[in-house]
């Protein structure tokens, strides 16, 4: 029986076996701010994706599989990752092995079956421009972070994207009876619609809790950020879907697709009540994304008891020097365990100035020095 009695789970130490370039060297990190030196291209994201797949068992990178994070030089064709984690009362050791047609993990040597015992959140400050001018892109992360805490949520959106899929099917090839099975589909596509355009604006209620009070903690300016959904379908209940599908039919039959519903909703980030994409300077639009997730960071702990491992990649390129003072300073504050990658030399010396805080330097591949 694992104790409950802990802050959280940080991870102790890393070691993987033919993960992309990755050599294999044994990783021991810090509980608190962990820096990942190197020039690019020689492997620190690779190792924020090794930890990401151990936690989340997906990569960050979009569609990825096996044959992408395969290191083909490697003598057996298997990846193999071995962790320990902690949570300051005790050790967890962790394993995985991964084929092109197998994936086995085992805590404590045995077969793990259910949700692992954390979660990571990756921060690619690239996304920032992702984020605000592309809705899918909005749509998408706010589903993946919504399911990352919420089994449920994931489950009703995969069978919601399914349903649509049929739905879209039936439109584009109109065969023979093909009405009666839309309005069945239809009973689906409405029960699912409800469910997640609910917890849709759950979560955003409670996320924005979090949001100004985290942009004002990181940058010291008084400005109030709030993210809202847009949609039709926000506080109708399933039968009133329902009859507006029905209501659609012909609409969407002459179109051969699907044209309204939460598949095509947007996200509207508002920064002192306008919208951000259009009112603000590109680095207040970075600023606001990189508050956006540490705000999600804080909602993490608020439900769960405890912080995700926080994983960011080269965010010193995205801000100006007082910009990212001030983020190092936030990250001493917390409380969090954090892996953060820098090729600017200068941000590594801010870090390195964090109580406790821990150095590394990877050289195409290789583990070269750690402090």
């Amino acid at each position: 029986m694992l104790s409950e009695k802990h802050n959280g789970w940080k991870l102790e130490k890393l070691q993987v076996q033919n993960f992309r370039n990755l050599k294999t060297s044994l990783f021991n990190f810090a509980p608190g701010i962990n820096c990942i030196l190197g020039q690019n291209g020689n492997g620190k994201t690779n190792l924020l994706e090794a930890v990401y797949f151990t936690t989340n068992r997906k990569s960050f990178r979009k569609n990825t599989d096996y044959a992408q994070m395969i290191n083909i030089e490697g003598a057996n064709p298997e990846i193999v990752i071995q962790a320990v984690f902690s949570n300051g009362v005790e050790l967890l050791p962790y394993s995985l092995r991964l084929t092109e047609t197998t994936d086995e993990r085992y805590i404590n040597n045995k077969l793990e079956k259910k949700k692992f015992i954390t979660s990571s959140v990756f921060i690619n400050p690239f996304d920032a421009y992702s984020f605000h001018t592309s809705s899918s892109f909005r749509r998408q992360w706010i589903d993946s972070h919504i399911s990352l805490g919420d089994r449920e949520y994931r489950q009703i959106l995969t069978r919601f994207q399914k349903s649509m899929r049929f739905r879209n099917s039936l439109l584009g090839y109109q065969a023979k009876g093909y009405a009666g099975q839309l309005m069945a589909i239809d009973e689906q596509v409405a029960e699912y619609s409800a469910f997640l355009t609910h917890r849709r604006n759950e979560f955003l209620a409670a996320l924005n809790q979090y949001i100004t009070s985290t942009f004002r903690e990181i940058f010291s300016e008084e400005h109030t950020l709030e993210l809202t959904l847009e949609s039709i379908f926000t506080h109708w209940d399933k039968k009133r879907i329902f009859d507006f599908y029905r209501h659609q039919e012909s609409t969407d039959a002459k179109a051969g697709v699907t044209q309204v519903g939460i598949h095509r909703d947007d996200f509207i980030f508002s920064f002192n009540g306008l919208n951000a994409f259009e009112f603000c300077s590109l680095g207040q639009q970075k600023m606001a994304f990189l508050s956006l997730i540490f705000a999600y960071i804080e909602l993490f702990r608020y439900k769960f008891r405890s912080y995700p491992l926080v994983l960011i990649d080269d965010v010193s390129g995205e801000l100006d020097s007082q910009r990212w003072k001030n983020l190092v300073q936030y990250l001493e504050k917390k409380n969090f365990q954090v892996l953060i990658t820098t090729a600017n030399e200068n941000f590594g010396k801010e870090l390195e100035k964090i109580p406790a805080s821990k150095k590394f330097y990877i050289e195409h591949g290789t583990l070269t020095n750690h402090g």
